[in-house]
């Protein structure tokens, strides 16, 4: 399938990237255009349909059912750039990989990808730090994550508490049970409080780069009817070693390295390990306090 990613004409500015450094996230509007907003809708209801490939856990649907109805019973696909042309081809959007440049450096690798869809009344993600699943050396871990709808408190936009990232340290979490959560698991003892958190609004085609160790959730998509869809992919610097997975035989931990990545800037200093592409994209359930497995619970 061939891309109808734009070229890139917007420019991320020194402003823009001290305004990372300083708060640990930077909302860039009009990253894509209107076309391509409608082009991931289309390969969003496709993907739900199964139209692309195998999708894990993905629910029966019957013939005559809406694009809407397919949506709502849907809150996230996990690695879709595995089975979706359209999807691998935005991990490398070159607004986003511009601005992934400038605040992690010109070597950046991807290893995930998620698609949100959350219709009304779909729980939102608690308090976490992205750091926490997936393990970086250099603490490189940036979320790129495209609204292809106006986020809003009332439907579920991203909460993050700016400069949570800076002191570098990941707090621990618990098992906690709030119905307006859809994972087990929540961050805590940081010295920070709700009110220190902020709403990240933004309108369709806006592009909003995070930090993994910022802290950041979100809430219920409680507007009367509608979505809150998003692609949200994680970067971070292909110098960094990806320990993601379980120890193979022998392997130690100062080495282990999961290879499940695509570059999307600059060069790769381990090409010589090879890449791999393995499992199929996975449905995570809404309300059944999972998310997953090790390699595929990142949440926002």
């Amino acid at each position: 399938m061939a891309s109808v990613l734009k070229k890139s004409t917007a420019r991320i500015t020194e402003d823009d990237v001290a305004f990372y450094r300083e708060n640990g996230y930077l909302a860039i509007p009009d990253a894509l255009t209107q076309k391509e907003v409608k082009t991931l809708r289309a390969e969003t209801a496709a993907l739900c349909r199964g139209e692309r490939g195998a999708v894990s856990q993905l629910p029966d649907f019957s013939p005559g059912d809406t694009d809407g109805e397919v949506l709502n019973r849907i809150l996230c696909i996990h690695h879709v750039h595995r089975i979706s042309p359209m999807m691998y081809d935005a991990l490398s959007h070159p607004v986003l990989v511009e601005a992934l440049t400038r605040v992690i450096g010109p070597n950046v690798k991807c290893m995930q990808s998620m698609l949100f869809i959350k219709s009304n009344g779909k729980p939102g993600q608690a308090w976490h730090q992205d750091e926490i699943y997936i393990p970086t050396r250099d603490r490189s871990l940036t979320g790129g994550w495209f609204a292809l709808d106006d986020a809003t408190p009332e439907n579920g936009c991203l909460w993050v508490i700016p400069g949570s990232h800076k002191r570098g340290i990941l707090w621990p979490q618990r098992v906690q049970h709030d119905p307006r959560f859809d994972c087990a698991h929540e961050t805590f003892r940081f010295p920070y409080t709700d009110d220190d958190a902020i709403p990240v609004e933004v309108k369709t085609g806006a592009l909003v780069l995070f930090h993994g160790y910022l802290l950041h959730r979100s809430l219920p998509n409680r507007a009367k009817s509608g979505f809150r869809r998003v692609l949200v992919n994680h970067y971070m610097s292909a110098e960094s070693l990806l320990p993601w997975h379980n120890l193979k035989p022998g392997e130690r931990m100062a080495t282990a390295d999961c290879r499940e990545i695509v570059m999307v800037a600059g060069e790769d200093p381990y090409a010589y390990k090879g890449t791999q592409m393995s499992g199929q994209p996975q449905v995570r359930s809404a309300g059944d306090g999972g998310c997953g497995d090790g390699r595929q619970n990142v949440r926002s």
